[in-house]
């Protein structure tokens, strides 16, 4: 289990404000590594998400069916909103956001099952580590390294956060990309904030299943760097320019690395 994710959404907002509040007019048009959305873009998307999660918006979203076409309506909706405004509304919506997620922590609430639109149904708790997942990526890589101008890189426990979300998301969101596997296998992320998960068959309506820790007979490890792991396992950055490794039978491993999502 992540040390604590509350924290980790607590620290990633607090950078994130930090960073975000020192924008100029000129950077909030600016073009994100978001395909088809500027700066601004990247935190309406945010701040819809931590104000929605008070309104109707959430139920939308538990019920749809394309989540990115969702967070496109997001945006669209705040085009015409000055980057103060967004600013303000992730800002606001952030910081009442984090009791929410502190009592989604609690017993009762945290094994509460929660659907995402088509992307899975998560265990209550676990909708925090989305949140620290998104954001953080948002905003260390699409809007940072689209300005060239870096934001401060996340602590291990964030990272650990981050990781627990994309893992346990990967069986949903990859679907019947990984049907063909017959036999687990194991991703080993290292450095701080790093963990060990393992891939096998035997998940719901065909998909794999994704536990925590090391599994008898991985037929391939694939090791990479955990901290930069939402870059390259979200396929901002090609995995093959990223350092992996793959330990055992290549073909399977380049093949889970290839047709694996993780959005």
């Amino acid at each position: 289990m992540p040390s604590n994710r509350v924290a980790a959404l607590t620290a990633g907002y607090t950078a994130n404000v930090s960073y975000l509040s020192a924008l100029s007019d000129a950077d909030w048009a600016a073009p994100s590594r978001c395909e088809g959305w500027t700066v601004k873009d990247v935190v309406a998307h945010m701040g819809a998400a931590t104000h929605g999660a008070f309104t109707p918006w959430f139920f939308k979203l538990m019920l749809g069916k394309d989540i990115e076409r969702a967070n496109d309506a997001d945006a669209a909706k705040r085009a015409d909103w000055p980057g103060a405004r967004v600013l303000k509304e992730y800002t606001d919506w952030g910081r009442r956001f984090r009791p929410m997620a502190t009592a989604l922590q609690a017993p009762g609430l945290r094994s509460l099952p929660i659907k995402v639109a088509e992307v899975g149904t998560y265990p209550g708790a676990v909708l925090v580590s989305a949140f620290v997942f998104d954001h953080t990526l948002h905003v260390t890589h699409d809007i940072a390294t689209a300005l060239g101008r870096p934001a401060p890189k996340p602590d291990a426990n964030t990272v650990e956060v981050s990781i627990e979300w994309m893992m346990l998301g990967l069986p949903a969101m990859s679907g019947a990309r990984l049907s063909w596997l017959s036999a687990p296998v194991e991703i080993n992320l290292v450095g701080p904030g790093g963990s060990t998960w393992t891939a096998q068959p035997g998940g719901k309506k065909g998909q794999v299943r994704v536990d925590p820790g090391a599994a008898g007979g991985a037929v391939a490890t694939i090791e990479g760097d955990a901290a930069s792991f939402p870059v390259w396992g979200t396929r901002r950055q090609p995995w093959r320019e990223a350092g992996v490794n793959i330990k055992g039978d290549e073909a399977v491993g380049t093949r889970f690395l290839d047709e694996a999502r993780i959005v």
